[in-house]
């Protein structure tokens, strides 16, 4: 969220551009921008950009989309990481609602869900 300096500074240059009062029109659009930042489609939507913000996760994410599932061992072999953190990396991208897991026996597999299919386009 941008501070009070940030928007007095804001005001002071939209005012030397167009010559109109500064405060115009700051209050309306600081109050959008918070109605929006609070909103729980905001919130899922920077969830999912922050998964999908490290290599790693991004490429287990582009090879689900070649690939119906992976199992937990595939997804660590291409990637040359250790279980526990592929683990750690597909925990998260299961959090921001973009893979599916289910268990078989000792193996873990993973799925995209719609929604990332619907991303990643």
């Amino acid at each position: 969220m941008p501070t009070s300096g940030s928007l007095r500074v804001l005001g002071e240059r939209l005012g030397r551009l167009t010559g109109d009062d500064p405060n115009c029109c700051v209050a309306e659009y600081e109050g959008e921008a918070r109605a929006i930042a609070d909103s729980s489609e905001f919130r899922d939507a920077l969830k999912q950009l922050r998964a999908l913000g490290d290599e790693n996760r991004l490429l287990a994410v582009w090879m689900l989309r070649r690939k119906t599932e992976l199992c937990a061992c595939e997804i660590q072999a291409a990637t040359g990481l250790t279980h526990a953190t592929v683990s750690h990396h597909m925990a998260l991208l299961e959090e921001a609602g973009l893979v599916t897991a289910r268990r078989q026996g000792k193996w873990q597999y993973y799925q995209l869900t719609s929604d990332a299919r619907g991303i990643l386009r």
